[in-house]
């Protein structure tokens, strides 16, 4: 982590794009992007420098958390290399699109339906599919025509191998895109398959952590000291780990999100005096969450100076325009390519960043941020969890709800009562409130 800022061959093709490194590279004039017209600038704005990033944030001790594993192989005993994404992809898409136009569809109805589901689903489904199908394999059965209890046995397998409930759905959802039906149902919607899942929920209750396994304040806090400051000294490393985790904790938005973002002309902004910050993801992004009405990423400027006070100084340090300005006149320098961020070590200096590479990035920023306060770095940290933190953040700070669900791309606020609202409050392992 030290030396590569980006591992992989993940890239994404991108036209070269050179910035001045001057200050008055893109966007800083203050002018409006073309075709965006003033509404932009009426946005609402998330994260505030009350709410994510507020002032006041004493030092809380949190306990750490327990790494998250992936199940064990196959109960077949046997270890089941994992394909390519790619390989797996298309055999997965040939094989529903198969039974779909065997069902009498057009392959222009095909190509439609099967763009219905996420390329992140869609590579999910495939992956599940060859690891059932591998497990007919070795029991001769038929993955596409074998009966019911086939599934059932194999679903068994996977929930003694230690499974939760929700991973079992998805196995069972990626069966039922390529099973043909049963009795003109699709599996999943088979009685004793349904009784299954309800056994395996009762059997294994989900167990939803209520407290953060990593407390925000010791990362902001660490933030505002070096290396991360003064900002203009810092690293290429460490700009680059902190203005994504500060993208990411006062936009709400998933690392592919974040990946999609661009730093043409047309897609970056900067109001005037850098007061806020606006982005717009590259043409022909379609989020995990399509929405009827998508909306430009509006970042909102922490105590710009002149400074009144100390406070307002350490404020700053925190802020996610300065940090987005200061890394795009730095990254002009490398970069290869128009997409906000990229690669800053060896040997894909300049190219794309991938999503696994920004999801690594904030998991370093975050644990950095710990061994720099002498404190152990926490366990099972995960990039997505930051959503979960910021959004529970901004609902004790009284941003409404509507806003929060707006920004995160929730369609209810359900979803956040029911995944990702976190006690912030309580520190784990103790009853001491904080302020």
């Amino acid at each position: 982590s030290t030396g590569a800022g980006c591992h992989g061959t993940d890239v994404a093709e991108a036209s070269s794009v050179r910035f001045s490194p001057d200050r008055s590279a893109p966007g800083s004039s203050g002018e409006g992007a073309p075709g965006r017209g003033p509404s932009s600038f009426g946005s609402p704005v998330l994260a505030g420098p009350s709410m994510v990033l507020g002032p006041g944030f004493p030092p809380r001790r949190l306990s750490m958390g327990d790494s998250h594993q992936e199940g064990p192989p196959l109960a077949s005993g046997r270890h089941h290399p994992s394909p390519s994404p790619g390989v797996v992809e298309v055999v997965g898409v040939a094989s529903e699109g198969a039974h779909l136009v065997a069902s009498g569809l057009s392959t222009e109805v095909v190509e439609t339906i099967l763009q219905s589901r996420a390329p992140s689903t869609r590579k999910l489904y495939a992956l599940k599919w060859k690891l059932f199908t591998s497990w007919c394999g070795h029991r001769q059965q038929d993955p596409v025509n074998c009966p019911v209890g086939a599934v059932l046995e194999f679903l068994q397998d996977r929930f003694s191998a230690g499974l939760a409930h929700s991973t079992l759905r998805v196995y069972l959802a990626a069966i039922s895109a390529y099973h043909a039906p049963l009795g003109g149902l699709s599996v999943g919607k088979d009685p004793l398959v349904v009784r299954f899942l309800r056994g395996a929920l009762r059997l294994r209750p989900p167990v939803r952590p209520r407290v953060p396994t990593w407390d925000l304040a010791v990362v902001l806090e660490a933030l505002c000291r070096p290396p991360f400051e003064p900002i203009a000294e810092s690293s290429d490393r460490h700009l680059s780990v902190k203005t994504v985790l500060l993208l990411a904790l006062t936009s709400l938005k998933r690392v592919g999100d974040l990946q999609a973002l661009s730093v043409a002309p047309s897609h970056l902004e900067f109001a005037p005096g850098m007061a806020k910050a606006f982005l717009y993801p590259r043409p022909g992004y379609v989020p995990k969450v399509p929405s009827s009405a998508p909306r430009p990423v509006v970042l909102q400027a922490f105590c710009p100076p002149p400074f009144r006070d100390p406070d307002q100084q350490k404020l700053n340090c925190m802020c996610p325009v300065r940090a987005l300005d200061t890394y795009v006149h730095r990254a002009a320098l490398w970069r290869n390519s128009d997409q906000l961020f990229v690669c800053y070590g060896p040997p894909n200096r300049g190219l794309p960043a991938s999503k696994h590479t920004l999801s690594r990035w904030i998991v370093d920023a975050i644990s950095l941020a710990y061994e720099l306060s002498g404190l152990p770095s926490p366990l099972g940290v995960k990039a997505h969890s930051t959503r979960g933190i910021s959004a529970s953040k901004a609902f004790m700070s009284g941003v409404p709800m509507q806003d929060i669900c707006d920004a995160a791309g929730w369609s209810t606020p359900l979803t956040f009562v029911r995944f990702y609202e976190l006690d912030l409050r309580v520190a784990p392992g103790s009853s001491v409130l904080s302020a």
